[in-house]
């Protein structure tokens, strides 16, 4: 007889010893919000190099009146005026060589963060490795497939016996109807098992058992344990592991000269197509 796998007290404590992986997918996770960051910079630089965003209007409330008064050559009202008014004067000044600054280094501003989202990309495809990925998840997996194939043995063996003492029934005790003219006439039904419908693993008839708990098996067969799954998304919770999809970006080859995609959520209205009149139609009146 084979070894029977320990049964744990829930099958769930098979999640253990997972740090190393936790630690390369948190990795992967905060690379992946680095990335989006980045693409959401990269959307924003190509709006103001396309010109797609409305040009920056900083204030200009009292700078104006400055000039005005410097203009005029009232060096004494100039004077008051920046003792009144200075912090304004240098927060409007600042605001615009924001606006002008932005705009003169968004092309430099895109490149730069080209560069970054590549490296970026390089960075997840180096350090994510699937192999280990896939090793670690069969580690976790390997004693519930042994606890199948130990089940699977005995539900085998099982399903041979009840399989072999219907075969020896129906063999040893056959009946062929006939009438008198030699005509072949149809006997009673001696089937115990049924055939299973596509896809279940039991039939739906194997006399001596209800068909409600043959039924359940099947659903059962084809599901999943909710309760099961649940703690174990718990445990993985537990060493930072959520569900989700997590995204291995590649640099791609560097004679790809494609631009990085960066899909704008609100690109600009495309103008309509112009639909040109038709030709005026002529009216010739004869008397």
């Amino acid at each position: 007889m084979p070894d029977v796998p320990a049964v744990p007290a829930s099958p769930a404590d098979d999640i253990r010893d997972l740090d190393a992986l936790a630690a390369m997918l948190q990795q992967l996770q905060a690379r992946n919000q680095q990335y989006q960051t980045a693409i959401n910079a990269l959307i924003a630089a190509r709006r103001v190099v396309n010109g797609w965003d409305p040009k920056p209007e900083p204030e200009l409330i009292w700078s104006v009146r400055r000039e005005v008064l410097e203009a005029m050559g009232d060096r004494e009202a100039l004077a008051q005026f920046d003792q009144e008014h200075a912090e304004k004067i240098a927060a409007e000044q600042a605001e615009r060589r924001a606006a002008a600054q932005l705009v003169l280094e968004a092309p430099a501003r895109a490149k730069a963060l080209e560069g970054y989202i590549v490296d970026l990309a390089a960075e997840m495809a180096r350090d994510v490795d699937e192999v280990f990925i896939h090793e670690e998840m069969k580690r976790v997996f390997q004693p519930s497939a042994e606890r199948m194939l130990t089940a699977a043995r005995a539900f085998v063996q099982a399903w041979q016996e009840m399989r072999t003492v219907e075969s020896t029934l129906k063999g040893s005790l056959r009946l062929a109807h006939y009438s008198i003219q030699g005509d072949r006439n149809t006997g009673y039904d001696m089937t115990l098992i049924g055939k299973p419908n596509q896809g279940d693993l039991l039939p739906n008839l194997i006399e001596g058992l209800a068909f409600s708990d043959l039924a359940d098996l099947n659903r059962q067969y084809h599901g999943l344990d909710d309760a099961l799954a649940r703690q174990i998304s718990q445990r993985l919770k537990e060493y930072g592991i959520s569900p989700g999809v997590l995204y291995v970006y590649h640099p791609g080859a560097a004679s790809d000269e494609r631009p990085i995609y960066a899909p704008d959520p609100n690109p600009p209205s495309k103008r309509p197509q112009e639909i040109p009149f038709a030709a005026a139609t002529v009216v010739t009146i004869h008397n």
